[in-house]
This record gives C-alpha cells, structure tokens and sequence, in this order.
C-alpha cells in the first residue's frame, strides 16, 4: 500500500507503519519512507497529544444532527482533558501542517483551558440571533414565494460577524454568496429595513437611473463605530467576489487595520477554481493582505447536489491544508463554540498574517430558494430538517438550562419591521407611478495630457539613472544608450515616460501581469536586475514610491479580479492588468462579463481599471493573434468604458494620461511585433503637444480621393504604403464610444470619395466589422454602403502557419489595390 491509499477508514495502518519505519524503513513502499523522511507528521505516533492533534477532528461531534454522514472515527484513548479538547463539538485541523509557530499558538490556546463566556455576552448571542430569525420570518410571511436566499439553519452566522465589529479595525471587507446576504445587510451593515423592503416591492429608489440588479447581489457600505464595513456587489458566479474583495482589502494599504472576510459556500469551495487562485495570492508579496477569515456555511448540499457527488476530498475545506492553513469546523447550533473559534481566527490571522477557515456545519431550512421543493432530490435529510427546532430556540433552552436570565426583545423588533413595511408599501405604490428613465453619466472634460519638454526631460534622466555599482546586463545597458538619446520613441518607451509624468503628477500607479516587469516581448524592462549579484532595481520608484510593477503570478481569473477590487479601492490611481497574450484574458471572462463592462450601470461602483491585451495577426497561431476585439465591442454600451486600438506611441502615451483622470474602465489592443517596427515610433515633439486623436485622417489632398478605408490599429502599416493619392486611411484608434462627429468631418471633406471599405486583419466575424459598418453607413452619402476587406469568416482566431497567414495578408492587399507588381512577375 502506498501512502496515496491512506483515508478516514484504515488510519490505524499510519501508525503500524510508522513503527515499522522506526524499525525498519527498507520495508515500507518509496512513498511511506518519503513521507516519514520528510517530517510531514512525527515520525512517532506513540504519544496521545500527536494522535489527538491529528485525528481528533475525525471524532469530533460538529455535524448537526440528522444532516450529514460523519466519518469513520479512529479509535483514540488517553488523556482525558485531550478527549475533551479534540473530540468535543469543536474539530481542529491543523497539526503537523501548519506552520510551527501557528500550531504552537493554537495549541497554547485550547489545550490550556475550557473557554467560558459570561451572562451578558450569551445573552447578546441570543439577542442576534433573535434579529436574525424575526428578520427571516418576517420576510417569508410577507413576501410568499420570493427569493431571498435564507439563511435559516446558519443564523449563527450574525453573531460571528458581529463579534469582528468590536475589533481594532478600520475596515472589513465582506464577499459572500447570496445566502444570507439580505441578513447579514440588516443585521451587520445596517442596511435600513425601508431600503431593504423596497427592494421586495421592486421599487427600490436607489437604481431608477441605472439598470440596477437583484437585491442579494448589491453592494453596500456603513460606518459601524470607527469602522467601515463593506459588503461587495458581486454577481450570480460563485467565488467571484473573492480575488475582489483581496484587491479591495490590498488598495486601501493598511493589513493590519482592513480585514478580508471571505463567506464561501460548501459546494462552491470545492468546486470552483477560483477558490485555489485566490489562496494562491495570500503569500505573494504583490497581492498578500496580511491574511483572510473564511467562514464556510456547509450546508451539505449545493442546490440538489450531495458532497459525495460535488466533491472528492472528505471536508469541503480540505484545500486549505494545500496552503498551510488551519481549519476549524464547528456546529451552527452550537453558537459559542463558532464565536470561539472566531476570535480564534482573528488572533492568528493578527498575529502570524494567516489565512484561517472556520467550517460552520448547518443546513438550510428551505431549497435552494425559498420556492424550491428539496424534497424531491432529499426526502429523508428534509424530513429530519423540518423537525427541527431554529438555532435560536435551540439556544434560548440551553441558556434556560444553565440558569441565564434572559431579556427577549422580540415583540419590539417585530413592530419595528412592522412598521418599516408598512411605511414602504404606501410610497411604493406612489413610486411605481413615476419612475424616471435611466441616465447615462457624461464624461468630465477632458485634460491636458501633453508635458513640456523639461518635464520629459527630468522624467527621461530618473528612468534611465544607473545606480552605482550596478551591473546591466549588455542588451539592457544598449537599450539605455539609445532612450537616452532620444532619436525617436518606441511604443514601451512612451509608456514608461507616461508613468514617469504621471508619477510627477502624484498619480499612483500599479501595472500586474505575467512577467510585465520586463514585458512578454522583453519590451518594457520596468523592473532592472543585477547581473552579479540578482538585486532588483526599479527607476520609476525614484520619480515616486507610489509605483508598483508585478509579475502575477500564472492565472487571468483571479489575477484580474483582484486588480479590479483592487481599483474600486484607490480610485486616484491607474490601475493595469496586462494579459501575456490579448487571447489570454478570456481565461478572465466572467470578471470582464459580470464586473468589468456592467458594474457602473448595475451597481454604481467606478473604475478606472485598464486592461492592455497584445494583439495582432503575425502568423503566431489561433492562441497568439487576438485580444477578440469583438467580445469587448458587444459588451460596449451607456458609456461604460473606453476601447482603443492606438497605431502610435504618442497615441498611447496621451491615452494613458487621458485615462488617469477618467472613471472609466479602458482595454488597450497593444502591439506586439510593432514594439521594435522602425515606423511605429514618435518623436518627442509629439509628447510635448497635442491630444489623444480618437480618429485620425492622412490629410491627403482632398480633391483626389476618390475611396476611404476605414481601419484600426497594426493593419494600417500593411495598408499604407499601397494606398495612393486618390485612397486615404483614415485610423480610428478610440473605437468606443466612436466619435462620429470626426468621422463626419472626415467624410464630408473627401466630398469626391464614391467607394468606402472596412479593412480588419481578423476575420469576418471577429474584429470591429460587425461593430463599425452600421454607425460608418449612417454617416454616407445616400444609398452608399460600407464594404469589407478582410479575412473570411472563421470558426479558429487564426490560422497556425506562418506562410498560410502570409498569404491571407497578401489577400487583403491585393482585394484592395489590385496584384502587386511583385506578385504579377
């Protein structure tokens, strides 16, 4: 057997071999001596605090009753006060796993003494729990049938939270699912009874100028003492929120005073990646938050879906152990225990900057909505779960037990919540009479983006200052000689000096990507590294501190979440999140779908987030070619972000400047192989003056022109040079919002032009094609039409040769301006 074989049900062998290791190694498979070698668990067992520390959970009594199967239990004897501590309702997982010192501490914590809680704090536990329970009942009775996501059967979850409110905190950033999420506005952010019944009555005053969304995904925000609690919008994609809510918790600069609260559910923990993303952020130094609660409602079921169907592992939890992390699991009907185990969490997490799970055991009341029916996929745990009393009864008896005088408040509440209800039903109904249209916000104005030249000048001498006694390596110090020079400006030189002025402007500034420091085409070199002695140098810190440059690590889902969180947090700042390759951030999909593109209209929340995605056909195949222009295109509507395609590097160097100071997400198709092209380049001058052009015309003779080619982005330099005097390219380098009124000027000054072309390197149905040709058409002369030229319709982005991919191009010159002399001999 190897150790591969090892589970809840023959762990007794652990000990049997790890005797025989002590006796005789040679005997046990490669695996087991591995194992043992590497100190993965003491190599004896022989003592009962190890075997408790280590196998207790597995007989712990956390499950509630009739909900869930335990597992086998291990047979474990000894030291009674042990039993007491790992056995009890309480399991513990996190020795030998956990580093030294976190094991050391928890163990300090809990095998010392019982904790005790005093009258008044069980009372408060009840008091919650109270709120919690009225707060459901009276939404079912008064709203029959609508989803509310309840979160009867982990009420317990309100008085966890609201342990964390007296902490030293001067934030706690909360992502959760939907359930409970309407409980947890009420009862932890305050979220006023009015504001929450409106939303039941559909007519909640808050999102009539926007399109809105459900009310258990909104986003919401208090101050709870000297704290600010917020609770992230996130949509329907479980786990989402996570990376979120880390880059919120990262922008706001301070770990040991803001708080990540992550509230997971038991099947979307196991079953979706993004979970195993976000941990692997928590020890990065570009995105560590000094460590995050996760509270886990295990419901042990997700929607119809049983645990042994939805997951692999015995616990919901169990990624956790891959990062070192303890894990708690704890009953909901046992509420001190979870507040326990709570301030536990918090502890650690204060002390060591650690991740730490909490397991709430429960199970939910209703199906997965209120108008669901459990019963046909779970006849009996249903069964068992409508017998049961709530949590808070189950505790008011317990506390009558032990001799609590209790002081319910219930009538009280309930005439509260009666009277908010009612309130909002009368101004419902005058509501719902005139609603007015939704809006869309304009753009400020805009501002100056062009610097002097002794701006430049200063920016140019700091970014390119080699420390002393630092070694470039020779490619690197070449490169210096020739920025310096500043014979011409390439397309990653533009943009470092546009960091460097806006760095001068007191903009902070975070670009993250993979490998961005030096730029997946070893174009930017952001980061320096000596070659002697592998210290790192970055030159733009010494315009200002306020810059951070990160290789991400390998992922596009979490990675750009969190730079999305982290943008709503520092709306001063310009945020980057750069893909490796354009056709990369699909990986990224649901945050551009569900965040990106709609959370102004859906949620009001602004972000100057940019996203930069090399793209263009250059015969690297299907994967390599395209940032899929056409996806950002329909997503493209009430003014909701920016999309540009820039030819040039002071094209790119005033969009960046321009997107500092505009609360609006922008992509970037960037170049790849015109990063070192002899024609893609800018001469200072052009930095020094003028704007970011949204469209920009040839400025030919208007008298011969007699065709227009509209176009976007790389494709113009295979165009030009054949285009003669009676065709002009016209590039329009901000496709979104398209500026028709330049376009206008520009068609109306080539007043002899008869014949207008599309011209796009993607194919027919990828890129702007089907995008521009209507807005182009309705800006003609009468009865002309917009043609195309381009590549045919294609199920793949790009062909995977390089000579195919030449004579596709050829195609699209030659359908423009006719066989090339070249090609006629």
């Amino acid at each position: 057997m190897s150790i591969d074989d090892i589970n809840s049900e023959n762990l007794e062998l652990l000990e049997q071999y790890s005797k025989l290791f002590a006796q005789n190694p040679g005997t046990l498979d490669a695996s087991w001596r591995d194992f043992f070698e590497a100190k993965s668990i003491p190599p004896s067992l022989k003592s009962d605090d190890a075997r408790y520390r280590i196998f207790g959970h597995l007989n712990a009594n956390f499950y509630p009753e009739g909900v869930a199967k335990r597992p086998k239990s291990v047979a474990l004897t000894g030291d009674p006060a042990l039993e007491q501590v790992y056995t009890g309702s309480i399991g513990y997982e996190f020795y030998p796993y956990c580093p030294q010192e976190v094991s050391d501490f928890i163990i300090s914590k809990i095998e010392q003494k019982p904790f005790r809680f005093s009258n008044d704090k069980k009372q408060h536990i009840l008091h919650l729990l109270n709120k919690a329970e009225s707060f459901e009942t009276f939404l079912h009775t008064k709203y029959v049938g609508q989803k509310r996501f309840s979160l009867e059967g982990a009420e317990t979850l309100i008085p966890m939270i609201a342990t964390l409110l007296d902490k030293d905190l001067t934030d706690l950033i909360i992502g959760m699912p939907h359930r409970g999420r309407l409980n947890v506005l009420s009862n932890i952010l305050h979220k006023s009874y009015a504001d929450i019944f409106s939303e039941f009555e559909d007519v909640a005053l808050d999102t009539f100028e926007t399109s809105g969304d459900v009310k258990y995904h909104k986003g919401y925000s208090s101050k709870i003492g000297d704290m600010r609690v917020v609770l992230a919008a996130n949509p329907s994609h479980l786990e989402s929120v996570d990376a979120v809510v880390e880059g919120i918790a990262r922008g706001l600069q301070n770990p040991s005073k803001v708080l990540p609260l992550l509230v997971h559910g038991d099947a979307a923990i196991s079953g979706q990646g993004v979970v195993y993303e976000t941990l692997q952020m928590s020890k990065l130094a570009g995105y560590s938050t000094g460590g995050t609660i996760h509270i886990v409602i295990n419901n042990h079921i997700g929607f119809t879906t049983l645990p042994e169907d939805g997951r692999s592992t015995l616990y919901c939890t169990d990624i956790a152990k891959t990062f070192g992390i303890p894990v708690f699991h704890v009953n909901a009907e046992d509420p001190e225990s979870c507040i326990f185990v709570l301030e536990l969490a918090y502890e650690i997490r204060q002390k060591f900057g650690s991740d730490v799970f909490i397991d709430l055991n429960c199970w939910r009341k209703y199906g997965h909505n209120e108008s669901d029916e459990p019963a046909f996929t779970q006849p009996l745990i249903y069964q068992n779960i409508r017998k049961k009393p709530s949590i808070r009864a189950q505790y008011h008896d317990r506390l009558q037990k032990e001799g609590v005088e209790i002081r319910l408040l219930d009538e009280e509440f309930k005439k509260e919540l009666s009277q908010e209800h009612e309130s909002i039903k009368r101004a419902a109904e005058k509501v719902k009479k005139d609603m007015p249209s939704r809006l869309v916000q304009p753009r400020p104005p805009e501002v100056e983006t062009a610097v002097s030249e002794a701006r430049v000048h200063e920016v140019i001498k700091l970014l390119n200052a080699v420390p002393e006694g630092f070694t470039l390596h020779p490619r690197l110090e070449q490169l210096i000689k020739t920025r310096k020079s500043l014979e011409t400006i390439d397309w990653a030189y533009a943009e470092m000096l546009a960091f460097g002025t806006l760095l001068q402007d007191k903009v902070p500034i975070r670009l993250a990507g993979q490998d961005s420091r030096r730029g997946t085409f070893s174009q930017r070199h952001g980061m320096w590294v000596d070659q002697k002695t592998a210290k790192r140098y970055v030159p733009a810190e010494t315009i200002d501190k306020d810059f951070e440059i990160v290789d991400s690590f390998l992922s596009e889902y979490a990675a750009l979440a969190f730079e999305y969180g982290y943008s709503l947090a520092r709306q001063n700042a310009l945020v980057l999140w750069e893909a490796q390759f354009g056709d990369f951030a699909n990986g990224a999909q649901i945050v551009i779908d569900q965040y990106i593109a709609p959370g102004e209209q859906k949620w009001n929340l602004k972000s100057k987030l940019t996203l930069l995605l090399p793209h263009g056909y250059e015969g690297q195949g299907p994967e390599h070619s395209s940032g899929r222009m056409e996806r950002f295109l329909t997503l493209a509507a009430e003014d909701n972000m920016s999309i540009a395609y820039p030819s040039t590097p002071a094209q790119y160097f005033h969009l960046l400047r321009r997107q500092a100071h505009l609360p609006k997400p922008l992509v970037v198709f960037t170049p790849k192989a015109l990063l070192r092209s002899t024609e893609c380049v800018s001469s200072l001058s052009d930095l020094t003056s003028g704007k970011f052009q949204e469209v920009i015309d040839e400025n030919k003779p208007q008298e011969k022109v007699q065709r227009l080619i509209f176009c976007t982005g790389k494709i113009y330099y295979d165009l030009k040079e054949r285009a003669g005097a009676d065709t002009a390219v016209i590039r329009i380098e901000q496709l979104y919002p398209l500026n028709t009124t330049a376009l206008q000027s520009i068609i109306k000054r080539y007043s002899n032009a008869t014949q207008f072309i599309w011209a796009q390197e993607e194919p027919y149905n990828m890129g702007a094609r089907g995008y521009i040709k209507e807005p182009i058409e309705q800006l003609l002369p009468q009865n002309k039409k917009v043609e195309y030229r381009g590549r045919e319709a294609s199920a793949s982005p790009a062909c995977g040769s390089h000579l195919v991919h030449e004579k596709e191009l050829q195609m699209i010159r030659d359908s423009l301006f006719g066989e090339s002399d070249e090609k006629r001999h």
